[in-house]
């Protein structure tokens, strides 16, 4: 599982699907199929390789933001 994004996202309490608004603001157009199959390690293409990295990259925003407000 690449980045452990499902456990990070357990972790904070965040569900994937809350992913997928902030991959389309970084102009990465997914759905729930594609975002999960992709954190699955189930599809590798150019494309997937752009989520894993944005969604590492929000991830790991969430994680700062969730440090301060604790």
């Amino acid at each position: 599982m690449p980045f452990r994004i499902k456990v990070r996202l357990a972790e904070l309490g965040r569900k994937q699907v809350e992913l997928i608004p902030a991959l389309e603001k970084r102009q990465i157009k997914t759905n729930p199929s594609e975002l999960s199959n992709t954190l699955k390690g189930v599809l590798q293409s150019p494309k997937a390789e752009k989520i894993l990295s944005a969604a590492n990259e929000i991830v790991t925003e969430w994680e700062q933001e969730h440090r301060k407000t604790s």
